[in-house]
């Protein structure tokens, strides 16, 4: 009898791991998204029986849900003032309640893809269906391998189109350009250099969508003029922070910039400003914004491919507004200034951030 109860529990405790590892092993470079911002998540969605799971506590904030777990039912319970939504570890089964006090609130039962599990001492649990259960519409995006949220109608056809940077290679950045007619700035956003460089790159730091707009109505708030760069609000106002962009014993570290929160450089030469510039994409695969004063222009350094340095543009390449541009990913001889006689070593500053 001992022994046919030690074998059961054997086998029992042989097919949880075998589970646990099957799906972890199942991770993906899935993303979620909720009206055009990804979820931040602890550790990677992972695809079990063709269902996406995620981690309960980051798809519930973002979703506005309450998250409380019972360690007695080995359950979680997600509410707000409208649903109450209960997932047990192991059941097929979610239990979904009306909140409001209505008459008809009586309980659904829906059956479940796949089972709410633990992972790595997170709970995870089928996206998809519990998006479903508070009411917002959930779509696939095979292109981006994204699963994309709407909630209160919003419309992922009319919105802006936003690559998820989950790769830092192959073009995988965030790319806004100045006259882009989704964004309307003004005078065809002439200007707008820094104020688009930021949106690009905070994007691809926080994983969440930050348009050129977004930005401008910050440095409006504080000076009435959308392409005067307040550094230190944006920082603020996004909830990220301005790093070193390069070891301060690199030999081309030159301090720090005050007012802009840039890393100074120390370059005389072409090759200098190259290994600077590779140093800091390495440091910061996000991406850097690159100062020029000179002339003036920011851009944002995404990559390199040997020694050749390759930027996201955002120049304004018309007196109208554009829906596409063609200096996404280009090398500094393709840049506004580059093409004005200003040499790559001709650096005032780089930024970086990262999130608080």
């Amino acid at each position: 009898m001992h022994r046919r109860i030690f074998l059961f529990l054997s086998a029992l405790v042989t097919a949880v791991l075998l589970l646990a590892v099957s799906a972890s092993a199942a991770g993906s470079d899935i993303t979620v998204m909720i009206n055009g911002k990804s979820i931040r998540f602890g550790s990677d969605p992972v695809v079990v029986d063709n269902t996406a799971m995620v981690e309960v506590r980051p798809l519930a904030k973002a979703l506005g849900l309450d998250v409380k777990w019972s360690q007695n039912t080995q359950s979680v319970k997600l509410t707000n003032s409208n649903v109450g939504i209960v997932l047990k570890l192991d059941y097929d089964v979610m239990t979904i309640s009306d909140m409001t006090g209505s008459d008809d609130g009586d309980l659904q039962q829906i059956l479940l893809p796949a089972s709410p599990m633990v992972i790595d001492g997170s709970t995870y649990v089928p996206a998809r269906s519990v998006a479903e259960a508070v009411g917002a519409e959930v779509t696939w995006d095979d292109g981006e391998n994204a699963i994309l949220i709407s909630k209160n109608g919003y419309d992922y056809s009319a919105a802006p189109a936003f690559r998820t940077a989950s790769s830092y290679s192959g073009g995988g950045h965030t790319f806004f350009f100045q006259n882009q007619s989704d964004w309307q700035l003004p005078n065809y956003g002439s200007g707008y250099c820094w104020t688009v460089s930021y949106a690009m790159l905070i994007s691809d730091v926080t994983g969440e969508l930050v348009t050129p707009k977004d930005v401008a109505e910050v440095n409006e708030s504080r000076s009435g003029n959308g392409s005067y760069c307040c550094h230190w609000d944006i920082v603020d106002k996004f909830g990220v922070q301005f790093v070193s962009a390069l070891d301060e014993d690199s030999p081309y570290y030159g301090g720090r910039d005050s007012n802009s929160g840039g890393t100074k450089v120390n370059c005389d030469s072409e090759y200098e400003a190259v290994e600077a510039l590779k140093e800091a994409i390495d440091r910061n695969p996000a991406g850097v914004m690159v100062r020029y004063a000179s002339y003036p222009h920011t851009m944002v350094a995404v990559g390199y491919d040997g020694d050749t340095i390759l930027f996201n543009e955002p120049m304004q390449i018309s007196h109208s507004y554009e829906d596409e541009s063609p200096k996404e990913n280009v090398p500094f001889e393709e840049t506004c200034v580059g093409k004005r006689g200003i040499d790559i070593e001709d650096i005032t500053f780089i930024q970086a951030l990262a999130v608080k």
